[in-house]
Order: structure tokens, then sequence, then C-alpha cells
């Protein structure tokens, strides 16, 4: 059975960063501000989210911010497995991981810049460190691709260098930060229509530091607990119905998007709940032409890390499909050391549903 993380990280070495990023946008692009003992992370001139007595060397590790486990670590001295591809190959072999697919970290908040050419500068270089990580072995590390949405021209052009000059395998945004529109919106329509030629998904993706924008930002100021549930979570229930309602798929058949680090239990109910609408108020949803969940089962996907509760009713709803497993190494919250074993070994779910949450489901919806 082959098993494939769906969503992990890397962990940004600023330096080699700003190297990667162009001359006149590295003053915009992740950097460290020493702060006490520690450090602070801005990006684009904006701090990002940080709870008083954490430390980003703590949070980029696993279990860091456990509160009898944390080291008051800064961002360089997190564990080696998020900067060192050859370490994460070795920690792979040892969990029994075939392959990753690559996010960064502090990079992910590049996509809230605001400024169009400062954001695409930006994500540019986030990209290119991304795809030099993962280039130290392309068969098993495969990487995820920041866009800059906050305009859909330069989304566009990033979107093909990302794809055709570095490989990526997937493109991503924030889930709850976008440009001019939301993203259901007619607006992106270029942008879609880019993705769905380039042949790979697009996938939202919660990022715990980026505070410019959402509902959690919102709701929950200076409380990164609730904030870090939020923002992963609520936003991803938000874009999937704006996504299905608006008719996206409708538009281009071959689509697929990802709703990533949100978990997967909300999914059932909520496509549940979608389908009740569309029996009622189908009529008032002109561009929706097929039902919710059918839309659901042959376009999206949701992660699902080992801890989840109620994973079998989860993987039943769709018979397996839908969901793919997603280790979130190196972070905090990690669970396992990233071991996908207690998914694998989980004989109470079907056979085959472990397969495909484990492996095929991922190598089915990045095409690899």
């Amino acid at each position: 059975m082959k098993i494939i993380d769906a969503d992990s990280h890397l962990v940004e070495n600023f330096d080699r960063l700003h190297e990667l990023t162009d001359k006149r946008y590295r003053s915009y692009a992740p950097r460290l501000v020493p702060h006490g003992p520690a450090e602070m992370v801005q990006i684009g001139g904006v701090y990002q989210a940080q709870a008083p007595g954490m430390t980003w060397g703590d949070t980029n590790s696993r279990r860091g911010l456990d509160h009898d486990k944390r080291q008051m670590r800064k961002w360089n001295e997190a564990e080696k497995i998020g900067f060192d591809p050859a370490a994460r190959l070795a920690l792979m072999d040892e969990i029994g991981v075939d392959g990753s697919i690559i996010f960064p970290s502090a990079g992910i908040g590049v996509g809230a810049i605001q400024i169009p050419e400062i954001a695409a500068g930006v994500c540019r270089g986030v990209n290119r460190y991304t795809a030099e990580f993962c280039a130290a072995d392309s068969d098993r590390l495969w990487p995820a691709a920041n866009m800059p949405l906050a305009n859909r021209d330069v989304a566009v052009q990033e979107a093909k260098y990302a794809v055709q000059e570095l490989g990526a395998k997937t493109l991503f945004g924030l889930s709850g930060v976008h440009g001019p529109e939301r993203l259901y919106h007619p607006y992106w329509d270029p942008f879609f229509e880019t993705v769905a030629e380039l042949g790979v998904p697009f996938c939202t993706h919660g990022g715990g530091g980026a505070v410019r924008g959402g509902l959690a930002a919102e709701r929950f100021p200076g409380q990164y607990a609730p904030y870090h549930m939020t923002t992963h979570t609520i936003e991803a229930m938000l874009i999937c119905v704006g996504m299905i309602s608006n008719g996206v798929f409708e538009k281009w058949p071959t689509l697929k998007i990802g709703f990533f680090e949100a978990g997967a239990g909300w999914m059932p109910f909520w496509l549940d709940r979608l389908e009740e609408k569309y029996e009622h108020l189908g009529w008032t949803l002109p561009e929706l032409h097929h039902a919710p969940i059918e839309v659901f089962s042959k376009h999206c996907a949701v992660t699902a890390e080992v801890e989840e509760g109620g994973i079998g009713p989860t993987l039943a709803f769709l018979d397996g499909r839908g969901v793919m497993w997603s280790s979130d190494l190196p972070h905090f919250d990690c669970e396992d050391d990233g071991s996908p074993r207690r998914l694998a070994d989980n004989n109470v779910l079907p056979s085959s549903h472990r397969e495909r949450v484990l492996g095929l489901n991922a190598l089915d919806f990045f095409g690899l």
C-alpha cells in the first residue's frame, strides 16, 4: 500500500529564502525580528499572530507547544526535519511514508499581502525555496506553490511559473484571505481556468500566523487558541459552500479543489446541510446544476490527521473517497511524530477505506 502525506511542511531558512527572492522584494519577505528571548515573524511589514510565551522554534517542532514540552526555542532551533530534506526523507523511511506534498511554514502567510506586485514577488521567492527543498528527491517530495491572491493577473502568472518552471504539484492560497473578491466570485474565473488547464489542483490552506483578514481574526483578536482552531476549519467550510453553490466546478469539469488542514469531520454534515438547501432552494442557485454531494465527490477533498475522532463515519460517507491523510509535520500539533500507523493499523476501518485515505486518494487528487 502506497502511503502519501497530503500536507506536510518545510521550515524556512530565511537567509536562503531571501537569496531566492528577487532583490526588490526581499524587505517584504518573511523575516525574523528579535523580541525578548526569542523573535517574532514579520511578513510584508506585518507581525504574525503569536501568543505570549510562544516561540517559533517550539511552534515548528512536534508537540513543541505542549505545556510540559516547551523549550523557548528560536526559529533556527526547531527540529532539523523542517530545514533539511535529507533528515525529512530519513524520517519518512522510518515511519513508512512513500511521498509527501510539501507546503511552506512562514511562507503560507505571504498570501495575505494585498499589494499585487509585492505579493507576486514574495510568493515567487517562497515557491522557489519550496521547489529547491523538494529537488532533494523529486520522486518523493512534491512542492505546493503559494498563489498571490491579491490580484487575478499576478495569480495567473505565478500559477503558470510554479507548475511549468518549478514543477509544483498543487497550488494553494489562504482559506480566508483574498484579493478584491471572494474566490468563488467570477472575478477569479481567469485564474481557475488557468488552474484547470495546468492540470493541477488548487487547495485552500489555513495559516496560524496570518492575521490580515478572515472571520477568525475578526472574532478572536489576541486569542491564539480559538483563532488557530477557527481560521483553519471555519474558513474552509465557508469557501467550500461558496465554490459549490456558485457553480465554479460547473465551468471547469476537470478542476479539483482541496480544503486543507481543516480536518475532515465537518465534511459529511456540511454536505448534508448543503444538499438540503439545494433540495429546497436550488432554484435560487442558477449556477449550480448538480447536487452538492455529487460535485464534492467529483472535484473536492479534505485532509484528516491520525487523531481525528469519527474518522470511520467520515470515510464511510463517500465510501472512502474525498479524504486524504496528512501529518502536518513538523508543526506543534503534529501527532504520533508524523506517523500514519494509527490509521494504517485501525482494523475497524475497511481495508479499502484505509488504502484510499492513506494513499490512493492523494495519488488521484494530485495526479502523482
